[in-house]
């Protein structure tokens, strides 16, 4: 009788590696191809490089104390919950300067930088309802990397005016393929908050026209806060410095909270709705709100956000 050795042969399995050593697994992929194939397929190597880590030791005093702060908060809780009158939750939002903002720049799906920035207030914060972010260092540090070529094409003024309207079209066409993520976290206890992946939507001036500075919006593509009246979006702009040479660099990113409403398009027939830029108080309201807070105070929170659509489209009425 013949026996196929191939059937007789036991399938390496992803759990057994672990229990291997170097010396083992080397002789198991040598035995033939067949084995190797396994050996690479299951990813063996990675698998007992990571069982050859030292475990952990587990600190009991840190894992007692957890567990007794767990068990406080719990009977707190459950105290609260007892009372006939429950205690009235007060909502204190945090400030801008609570979060950092984790930015990310693709083009075309490949990822050009990602990293934490820090509101600055001293940047004119909010002068006019926007928080801005200085991306100069940043921008030497692409540029030094040469990670966005073509950005640096966008911001180098044509010489030739005879072909600014196809330089036009070329600029439009490349930042339609360029994208910006940004999520908020709050310090205090890491909750985060999705503001939005932008996409491009419009130049500020013209874009091959000679000015010193340039901007180029972007806008979120879904809102960051929703009502049946109105929702509040986050807008996005890269604004750009020249030198003598004509030769540009992104200089900051500016954040702003839009007010939009179908209620203002019918009644100014606009076709965006916008009403108006969010301030500094309410752009943090918004953000600690989604970020986390009580659920007794969540009501009032609400009313509070409500409220300023009804008090924008009342002062929309007098101008």
């Amino acid at each position: 009788m013949i026996i196929d050795l191939r059937a007789a042969m036991i399938p390496l399995l992803p759990p057994l590696v672990e229990f291997m050593d170097p010396k083992s697994l080397c002789h198991y992929s040598g035995t033939s191809k067949t084995l190797r194939k396994d050996v690479r397929d299951t990813k063996a190597w990675e698998l007992l490089a990571k069982a050859q880590l030292p475990r952990k030791t587990r600190d009991a005093a840190s894992e007692a104390l957890s567990q007794v702060k767990s068990h406080v908060r719990r009977r707190l809780l459950a105290d609260a919950m007892a009372q006939e009158t429950p205690q009235p939750q007060t909502f204190r939002p945090n400030q801008i300067e609570d979060f950092t903002f984790f930015v990310r720049f693709e083009e075309n799906g490949r990822l050009i930088w990602e990293g934490d920035l820090r509101y600055d207030p001293t940047m004119d914060g909010f002068i006019d309802g926007c928080i801005r972010f200085d991306l100069s260092p940043i921008w030497d540090a692409i540029r030094r990397a040469k990670s966005w070529i073509g950005m640096e094409r966008v911001l180098t003024l044509p010489t030739d005016w005879d072909i600014e309207p196809l330089v036009e079209a070329a600029t439009l066409d490349y930042l339609r393929r360029c994208k910006i993520t940004i999520v908020a976290i709050r310090d205090q206890d890491d909750a985060m908050v999705s503001l939005g992946h932008f996409i491009f939507d419009d130049a500020k001036d013209f874009i091959a026209a000679v000015h010193a500075d340039k901007a180029y919006d972007f806008r979120s593509r879904t809102p960051l806060f929703s009502s049946a009246r109105f929702n509040l979006r986050m807008m996005a702009s890269l604004e750009a410095v020249h030198n003598a040479e004509g030769h540009g660099g992104v200089d900051v990113l500016v954040l702003r909270l839009a007010h939009y409403s179908p209620e203002y398009v019918r009644n100014r027939l606009e076709s965006e709705g916008e009403i108006g830029t969010c301030d500094e108080s309410q752009f943090a309201y918004v953000l600690s709100y989604l970020a986390g807070i009580h659920h007794l105070a969540r009501e009032s929170a609400l009313e509070t956000i409500e409220n300023w659509h009804v008090e924008a489209m009342a002062f929309s009425q007098y101008n």
